[in-house]
């Protein structure tokens, strides 16, 4: 005999989906809750083969294919947090990292965050640590610690290594040639090498290097819906700008958790436009489209994703050295 509805006791319950079920009497309806499935410990932590997360998640072949990945948590039917190692499929070669958040029992899409390259992933993890070490549980400032807003002490004189572009000399910083101005003054371009430096309010913009930025803390984040707190750019180019950001909501500032963020911008758009004011407007940044943000709102999971990416880094670095190998072999097959 199944279970007798409480309120009437006339009817059994009847179960309309997992955790809830109705009164076919009174048509009342009862929550129970269900005890959370954890994966197998050899899952979270472990280096599994990517067939393992094309085969249970929604990644796409067509557009991407997993080698290896590693799930930081797992609640069934609930959400799923990895770190992948990928490669699209029409270039095998090229391997990228990618953090992965998947929800619901089909495990769709929930949030993306795409590293490239191998110094960028380095900052990432700098970044985590930094933030593991200085912040709680709640992803406040612990008590005895002061945020600075200083770059990491290795990097002090990142600046310094920046890219420069005199406007008044018009100097090519790549190959030292005089460059040619555009009709609408927002870029310069090199005739001989093709380089363009692109101008946003008469000051120059470049792809800053991924291992001279200052791994700082700051506020200052083009963040629409919710209120940044403390956040460490990873990557800053143009185009493309990638942090690690400690988010609240105005309506609930005490409740803080970590995102992931990637801004773009279109340069084309705005260096094509025949109008030579109001370059401001055309450079903003937005949310990289259709990828959406990767969160973490409880922060015992943080340390597993620094293990996670320093394990994948290892791997990804391995993978280089067998490519790089396997190049000189071929090269030296080549004939005279």
């Amino acid at each position: 005999m199944g279970e007798i509805c409480p309120a009437c006791g006339k009817a059994e319950l009847v179960e309309l989906i997992p955790g809830v079920k109705s009164c076919p009497n009174c048509k009342k309806m009862f929550r129970r809750e269900i005890p959370k499935e954890k994966p197998s410990i050899k899952e979270e932590g472990e280096i599994l083969e990517g067939e393992f997360f094309m085969k249970n998640t929604s990644l796409n072949p067509k557009w991407e294919i997993a080698d290896k990945g590693i799930t930081i948590f797992r609640e069934k039917n609930k959400s799923w947090f990895a770190v992948l190692l990928c490669h699209s499929p029409s270039f095998e070669l090229v391997k990228y990292i990618r953090l992965s958040w998947w929800k619901k029992s089909i495990n769709s899409h929930a949030g993306m965050f795409k590293i490239q390259d191998l110094e960028v992933l380095e900052n990432l993890i700098i970044a985590l640590k930094r933030i593991d070490a200085l912040f709680d549980d709640n992803f406040n400032p612990k008590k005895e610690v002061t945020i600075s807003y200083d770059p990491i002490p290795e990097r002090s004189n990142s600046a310094a290594k920046f890219p420069t572009f005199d406007e008044s000399k018009r100097i090519c910083p790549k190959c030292g040639r005089k460059m040619n101005r555009s009709k609408n003054k927002r870029f310069y371009e090199c005739e001989r090498c093709g380089e363009i430096v692109i101008m946003e309010e008469g000051k120059p913009i470049f792809d800053l290097p991924a291992k001279s930025l200052p791994l700082a803390f700051t506020s200052n984040f083009p963040i629409n819906f919710y209120l940044p707190d403390y956040g460490i750019s990873v990557k800053i180019g143009m185009a493309d700008w990638k942090a690690a950001v400690i988010i609240h909501a105005k309506e609930n500032p005490e409740k803080k958790w970590l995102r992931f963020y990637w801004w773009t911008r279109n340069l084309q758009q705005y260096m094509t436009s025949q109008y030579s004011l109001g370059g401001g407007q055309g450079l903003r940044w937005e949310t990289k489209k259709g990828v959406m943000s990767p969160n973490i709102y409880e922060k015992k999971h943080l340390k597993a994703l620094i293990d996670a990416l320093e394990k994948m880094l290892k791997v990804w670095l391995e993978l280089k050295k067998q490519e790089f190998t396997e190049i000189t072999y071929t090269e030296s097959l080549k004939p005279n």
